[in-house]
């Protein structure tokens, strides 16, 4: 018979019917906020702002939870900055080029896919910082 030890099995547990539970807000913080570690890790910034702001549902938001917080705020602002670059590049392609219009046609549709992924960073970066604002006024008036 093959025994199988307790942490084995909570693990193949959260595996299984983790995703199933996890949109609910109802698992233990700790799994939101590993999971929303997971997803930075990753580079997976959509699934790192679902996970954090499912871990701000429980109202004792500590540390840990404000660190991770400001770790995604940190990487949607990098890659805003990263974006806004790139975008400013397009731009002294545009300028240069008058000539080509299927090139210049595809820089613009570049350029304003660019403006869409640093909108769609500025929108996660303000979520996260209310949700941070909220949890340090929760804080001030729980002391």
């Amino acid at each position: 018979m093959v025994m199988i030890g307790l942490n084995s099995l909570s693990k193949v547990l959260r595996r299984l019917f983790g995703p199933m539970f996890e949109s609910s807000g109802l698992l233990p913080r700790r799994y939101y906020l590993l999971r929303a570690v997971n997803a930075l890790d990753s580079d997976d910034i959509d699934e790192a702002v679902r996970m954090i702001s499912l871990a701000a549902l429980e109202n004792r938001n500590g540390a840990k939870w404000r660190l991770v917080c400001q770790q995604i705020v940190f990487r949607c602002r990098v890659l805003a900055a990263l974006h806004e670059k790139r975008r400013e590049r397009i731009n002294a392609e545009l300028e240069k080029l008058d000539s080509r219009a299927e090139i210049r046609e595809r820089y613009l549709r570049l350029h304003q896919a660019e403006g869409r992924a640093r909108q769609i960073l500025k929108n996660y970066e303000s979520r996260l910082l209310g949700l941070l604002a909220g949890s340090s006024a929760g804080e001030s008036t729980a002391r």
